[in-house]
């Protein structure tokens, strides 16, 4: 008889299931609000779902701040990391609108 096997959720899976911390009135879709806990980034934010430029902090989802780069994003973040970031970042904002994504647990 073989045994059921949990699958461990994947990086991605878990990404996905980000919760804000209860009372945070920061708005991750346009990058503005107000965080309780005084950081200008969350610090609980998944890696993969940070979507800001980790050298001049330009916000690839919004296009918010000064990109050290120019209007040619020319980084190794912007080609590397980016595109990838930016639409997990968007299957996750996407799951934050929908009513039964409210309902769930970690």
């Amino acid at each position: 008889m073989k045994h059921d096997q949990v699958k461990e959720p994947t990086i991605v899976e878990r990404a996905l299931q980000f919760i804000p911390c209860e009372g945070c009135d920061w708005d991750f879709e346009t990058g503005e609000g107000l965080t309780p806990c005084g950081r200008y980034l969350c610090p609980l934010l998944p890696e993969v779902l940070d979507v800001h430029c980790p050298t001049c902090l330009f916000n690839f989802a919004t296009g918010a701040s000064n990109s050290q780069c120019g209007e040619v994003h020319t980084c190794k973040f912007s080609h590397e990391h980016a595109p990838q970031r930016v639409e997990l970042f968007n299957r996750w904002l996407e799951l934050q609108r929908t009513p039964a994504s409210s309902g769930r647990s970690e």
